[in-house]
């Protein structure tokens, strides 16, 4: 609340002509501060917490609990200057303001102020709580982190430490991180991490990672962990309560909010070869009937149902993607989840297939010094009909050759087209190969555009 400045009593003079006039004003007795003192008030929010604020200049100059109504609490009559505020309550962290200015004849409010629930010897940790972390089975193990504040006694730590459900793990001490576990013993360099100097007494360490053994790793999961206050630092300080904290486990590498896919919904130019297959990953476990009945593809094509996972749905096609081709996927919102919970809103995604083409040839073009026996080698985006290459092949200077597909059988690439010449290349002498429009995919569509490439041969 403000109130001016305490003045008892304001005499005005004004002086018209000769006559002298006085104006009174009077100041609310209940003011009291001068330009030497002031007030300090605020609010804490856990106003049950019985939380007790002290305001100190080196020593201790005032204490007050807080109100159990609203939380509030107040300081009058302070001198000016400079104040560090402490509050403390049982289960709650201390809270530390320094240097609060109180100016004379103010009032300094610090705002509604709301104690942590995270001990005094605890800077951060991992998972956070409430958290939901995105595990897969495959990856691993669950992993739990946490930074102190200072140096801790390792021992006393790992005794404080638990977590339910009940699980096995290792401690490593010196580190810190934010994922599951990939390996169950920890590597600092594939996972990103420097530990810095060798750590050989452990006197000095400030964090450690829990990794969970993979028994004990559950996806769609709720975990509680717990530090007790038998964990102290290596002065001998215990924690002043302990850290409880949840998280939970949500089987999905790619989302925890939506359906995901690959291809990517709106990707263009994909290859009609793709050995995933298309994919979707869903941010729950799904029931496989209901699902794959839900599942639409246009233009009709097979569909295969594969489930690599729980949440993950492989549909195979039965070979290469048609080439050129927007192809579009719908799963109805009758698609029910583990629970028999309905999908409640239907889904669809497309991408386009790249036309059939050439990808790449061997010799490359423009490649100099090639072998006068080089057999010319083309790779293709989608499987090829090996009758029509002929027809649409062409060698300039002329040379005679068979055809076939890359590969030894039976394990032929029926989207490799191998030249074999009949006999030798002229030395030191430019080829140049035409691939026209005539060579067809295993679906008989043609080639969009004409391939052309040039080599030179390496000279006696």
């Amino acid at each position: 609340m403000w109130r001016p400045l305490v003045v008892t009593a304001l005499l005005v003079v004004l002086s018209v002509g000769c006559k002298e006039t006085i104006i009174e004003h009077q100041i609310p007795e209940e003011y009291t501060n001068d330009l030497l003192h002031a007030d300090l008030i605020g609010k804490v929010v856990q106003k049950g917490s019985g939380a007790t604020v002290v305001v100190s200049q080196v020593s201790v100059v005032d204490s007050a609990v807080i109100s159990p109504q609203d939380g509030s609490f107040e300081f009058r009559d302070l001198r000016a200057g400079n104040y560090d505020v402490v509050i403390r309550a049982a289960n709650y962290r201390s809270y530390l303001r320094t240097n609060v200015l109180l100016e004379g004849g103010g009032i300094t409010y610090l705002g509604e102020i709301d104690l942590s629930t995270v001990p005094d010897l605890v800077d951060r940790f991992y998972p956070e709580n409430n958290a939901e972390i995105v595990y897969d089975w495959r990856y691993g193990r669950i992993t739990i982190s946490v930074i102190f504040t200072h140096p801790m006694d390792r021992e006393s730590v790992e005794r404080a430490f638990s977590t339910s459900p009940p699980s096995e793990g290792v401690f490593t001490w010196g580190t810190y991180t934010q994922a599951p576990q990939s390996d169950y013993f920890w590597d600092e360099a594939r996972n990103g991490f420097d530990p810095g100097a060798t750590i050989t007494t452990f006197s000095r360490v400030t964090s450690f990672t829990y990794s969970m053994s993979a028994k004990d790793s559950y996806v769609d999961t709720s975990y509680t962990f717990t530090l007790s206050t038998v964990a102290k630092d290596t002065l001998g300080n215990h924690l002043q309560f302990p850290l409880v904290a949840s998280f939970r486990t949500v089987q999905s590498y790619t989302t925890i909010y939506g359906i995901q896919s690959n291809p990517v919904h709106g990707d263009i130019d994909i290859r009609p070869i793709n050995s995933s297959g298309i994919e979707i990953t869903f941010p729950r476990r799904m029931d496989p009937l209901s699902t794959e009945s839900a599942v639409t593809i246009t233009p009709a094509m097979n569909k295969m149902f594969l489930w690599p996972s729980g949440n993950q749905l492989r549909i195979y096609t039965g070979g290469p993607y048609l080439s050129d081709t927007t192809i579009t996927v719908r799963i109805d919102s009758i698609a029910r989840d583990k629970d028999g919970i309905l999908l409640g809103k239907s889904y669809a995604m497309w991408f386009r297939t790249a036309p059939f083409r050439v990808e790449y040839s061997t010799p490359n073009n423009a490649q100099l010094f090639v072998s006068l026996s080089q057999q010319i080698i083309l790779s293709f985006n989608s499987y090829v009909i090996l009758s029509s290459v002929a027809p649409s092949f062409e060698i300039s200077p002329a040379i005679s050759g068979s055809f076939s597909f890359g590969g030894t059988y039976p394990y032929e690439n029926p989207n490799q087209i191998v030249f074999t010449p009949s006999g030798t290349y002229i030395p030191n002498t430019k080829y140049t190969v035409r691939v026209t429009t005539g060579v067809r995919d295993m679906y008989g569509i043609p080639m969009k555009e004409t391939h052309i490439f040039s080599f030179v041969t390496r000279p006696n």
